[in-house]
C-alpha cells in the first residue's frame, strides 16, 4: 500500500503520495516563508506551519488517499515552543539559520561548553527566557519533526528521532540521550523535551488526518535524502542544493575517529 510523505522545508511545507513501486503522485505545496525582523533574525510563523501541514497532507489524501502510513522529513534544527495543554507557540518559531544567540554561544564556549548558533540549544533557552523565565509553565520544545508529529496526532506525540535529536546541540555524543549539563548551564527542564524514538516504526495515529494512518517514520532531511538518493553503503555521498548547499556521507554502522 501507499505512503503518505510530509515534507517541511525551510520555505514551504509539500505532502505527497508515494506508491509502493516508489513514485510520487499527488504533490501538495503551500509556501511557508521565513522573516527576518532584525538582521541575523530567521523566525516562521509556527501556527502556519502546522496548518500548511494540515492542508496539504490532507489535501493528497483526498486525491491518493488511503495510505498505510505517514513519515515526516523536515528542516533540521529550528525551533519551537508550545504551551503543552493549548497547542499554542508561545513566540515565533526561531529558524536553524538564526544567529541572534551567537553571544551566547560565546559565553557557552568561555565556559567549556561548544554550542554552535545553528543548532537549537540556545534557542530553545532564549525562547524558554521570553515566555517562562521562572520556568514555571508547562511547556513542549520540539524541533519541526516534533512539531508536525503534534499536529498531526492532536497532540498525543510529543518526540523526535536521533537524525533531528543530534542537530538540537541537546544529545550526548554518543547519541545515549539528552545531555544534562548542556541542559542545566541553559536552565532548559527535562520536562519541555521531546522522547526521542527510532526513525522508522509506528509510534502513533496520525488522528487528524482521514483513516487516522499510523505516524512510521520521521527523519531530518538531510538524512532522509541521503537514503532517498540510494547513498546507503559507507563511502557514497550525495550533496543537495536546497536553502543550503548540503554534502552527507554515508559512514556506515562503525562511526570513524576524526
Amino acid at each position: 500500500m501507499s505512503i503518505l510523505v510530509v515534507d517541511v522545508g525551510t520555505s514551504g511545507v509539500r505532502a505527497a503520495v508515494v506508491h509502493p513501486d516508489a513514485t510520487v503522485h499527488h504533490v501538495h505545496y503551500r509556501e511557508v516563508l521565513p522573516e527576518s525582523p532584525a538582521p541575523g533574525f530567521v523566525q516562521f510563523d509556527a501556527a502556519a506551519m502546522a496548518a500548511g501541514a494540515l492542508d496539504v497532507a490532507r489535501a493528497a489524501l483526498e486525491a491518493g488517499g488511503p495510505v498505510e502510513a505517514v513519515g515526516i522529513a523536515n528542516q533540521r534544527a529550528s525551533t519551537i515552543v508550545w504551551d503543552r495543554a493549548t497547542g499554542v507557540p508561545v513566540g515565533p518559531g526561531v529558524g536553524w539559520q538564526d544567529q541572534r544567540t551567537v553571544g551566547m554561544c560565546l559565553e557557552l564556549q568561555g565556559r567549556g561548553i561548544r554550542v554552535a548558533p545553528n543548532v537549537s540549544a540556545t534557542k530553545v533557552a532564549f525562547l524558554l527566557d521570553m515566555a517562562d523565565p521562572e520556568r514555571e509553565r508547562d511547556l513542549c520544545f520540539g524541533t519541526v519533526d516534533s512539531w508536525i508529529a503534534w499536529t498531526l496526532s492532536g497532540g498525543a506525540l510529543h518526540i523526535t528521532d536521533t537524525t533531528n535529536a543530534g542537530l538540537t546541540g541537546l544529545l550526548h555524543a554518543d547519541a545515549s540521550g539528552w545531555s544534562w549539563q548542556v541542559l542545566d548551564v541553559l536552565r532548559i527542564p527535562s520536562s519541555v523535551l521531546p522522547t526521542i524514538v527510532d526513525s522508522t516504526g509506528v509510534v502513533g495515529e496520525a488522528s487528524e488526518l482521514p483513516g487516522a494512518p499510523p505516524i512510521a517514520g520521521l527523519a531530518g532531511d538531510q538524512q532522509a535524502s541521503l537514503v532517498g538518493q540510494g547513498c546507503t553503503r559507507p563511502g557514497l555521498a550525495k550533496i543537495t542544493f536546497g536553502t543550503g548547499g548540503m554534502l552527507d556521507l554515508c559512514i556506515g554502522a562503525t562511526r570513524p575517529a576524526f
